[in-house]
């Protein structure tokens, strides 16, 4: 939808929304004020009723010098007042027990269940005037009914009043107000067309400029015409224009040269830098070196020197080109798994973690040095997850005709949001706690762009304080 349209429709709605808000809040009061003043007069018409009542006993009382009528006596006398009443005022008169004892030549009204219900709630003790409206056979009648005592006896007298004007008015007002207010939006809307056009015909002239500079055209400026608003856009455009026009090769240089993991280089180069510090710092310190032990640690510091000029060649191609093919061979899962728990052993004493490994012997098509880094960086972090004294579990395995790998530590563990993102360049659950480690939340998104060259998904499964299993899940097509 254009922003015509929607200037339009929004503002037509609007303001059709207020015209009918204004207009029911109308009738609604002034059908409130009529109602008001009909209660009212009905209020008073029971008052004369009730008067009449009352007055007629009295008279009668005193004509016959008595102390008190019988029960029959008022029965008549109430028979004999309902009498004169005219019938478009209809009432009733019940007794303590609200049963009728007299009541209009209206039966409709007063053999409705809804009216003997309302009757059966009223409280003989109430002195208060109840006021209500019953539709009957299409006329509505307001009934008002209270408790009179007479000769010591409480009787519930009712009257009725004809407001069915009041009600039929409200609807004949209410479909013209309908009938305008139709005519006033047909009306307002063709009004507001043609303004909202006119005011946005220079808009129209800018879109098509600016769809000229997206489609390459820089050269092209755009003419400062309409309103102030608008040619401050068009100067704004302008400005946006010439600044795309002169650094546009500089940013497509800077696009092409910038990659998302170009930071894992150095992440990944700490890797084999971790274990040679580690073993070289163990020959510095340690005052009785074996000749096999030095022939060890040397050894394991040759290898892993390789293994960083092997490894910062290959990420470079890795991360440089978005992907190169990988130079794979038969290795054995459970060798890679040997040579990446030694690299770790400065670390996995450092913290006093132990591995616990559980493998079949799986032989897969894999570089060995990129396969190397993605369990280094695995089992790194579940090291530093792991507390003192923990265990890291080390399980591989055929399952539905794939090579899995699962590597559990018992640590912190994480929650479920952050297991969604902990593959993402840069993450890290715990900041403060990877940055003292040594992290830069490089690793586990590295590990994705590895396995993806090795055919290979990464899973999580963690709970926090419980731990965290990372699956490697090795397509069986790279199994032998």
């Amino acid at each position: 939808m254009k922003l015509w349209q929607k200037i339009f429709l929004s503002s037509l709605c609007l303001i059709i929304v207020a015209i009918n808000v204004i207009s029911i809040v109308l009738l609604n009061n002034t059908h409130r004020l009529i109602i008001e003043r009909e209660q009212s007069h009905a209020i008073r018409e029971y008052e004369y009723f009730a008067a009449s009542f009352a007055n007629s006993a009295v008279y009668e009382r005193l004509r016959s010098d008595r102390l008190f009528l019988s029960d029959d006596e008022i029965r008549e006398i109430a028979e004999d007042i309902m009498a004169g009443r005219p019938k478009t005022q209809p009432a009733a008169i019940y007794d303590s027990d609200k049963q009728p004892i007299a009541e209009s030549p209206i039966p409709e009204l007063f053999s409705l269940d809804e009216l003997e219900r309302y009757v059966s709630t009223i409280g003989l003790a109430s002195d208060s005037y109840n006021i209500r409206v019953f539709n009957c056979s299409d006329t509505r009648y307001m009934v008002v009914c209270s408790t009179l005592k007479i000769e010591d006896k409480s009787y519930l007298l009712l009257t009725a009043s004809d407001v069915s004007e009041i009600f039929t008015l409200r609807s004949k007002q209410t479909a013209f107000v309908r009938q305008v207010g139709i005519i006033s939006a047909a009306v307002i809307s063709l009004i507001l067309l043609i303004t909202v056009i006119l005011l946005l015909r220079p808009l129209s002239r800018l879109n098509t400029y600016t769809k000229a500079i997206a489609g390459g055209n820089y050269k092209i400026r755009i003419r400062k015409r309409g309103s102030r608003e608008f040619r401050e856009l068009a100067e704004n455009m302008n400005i946006m224009a010439d600044s795309i026009q002169s650094n546009a090769a500089r940013l497509e240089k800077i696009a092409e040269d910038r990659q998302t993991f170009i930071a894992n280089l150095a992440h990944e180069m700490k890797t084999p830098l971790t274990s040679i510090l580690g073993f070289a710092d163990l020959l510095r310190i340690k005052k009785n070196v074996s000749d096999s032990e030095r022939a060890e640690y040397a050894g394991t510091i040759v290898e892993e020197t390789k293994r960083l000029r092997s490894l910062s060649g290959k990420l470079m191609e890795l991360i440089a080109l978005g992907g190169t093919e990988t130079e794979k061979k038969p290795v054995s899962i459970p060798g890679m798994i040997k040579d990446t728990e030694t690299s770790l052993t400065p670390l996995l004493q450092k913290n006093s973690v132990s591995l616990s490994c559980d493998c079949e012997d799986i032989t897969i098509s894999a570089d060995e040095e990129l396969f190397k880094s993605l369990l280094y960086n695995i089992i790194e972090n579940a090291v530093k997850a792991s507390a003192i004294g923990q265990k890291i579990d080390i399980k591989a395995g055929m399952s539905d005709g794939n090579a899995v790998i699962a590597i559990t530590d018992h640590g912190i563990g994480m929650s479920k949001e952050d297991a969604k993102k902990v593959f993402e360049p840069f993450y890290m659950v715990d900041k403060s706690r990877s940055r003292k480690a040594g992290g830069a939340g490089l690793g586990l998104a590295l590990c994705v762009k590895i396995a993806q060259q090795h055919n290979a998904v990464l899973t999580l499964d963690s709970e926090l304080g419980k731990g965290t299993t990372v699956y490697i899940i090795i397509s069986g097509e790279e199994c032998l």
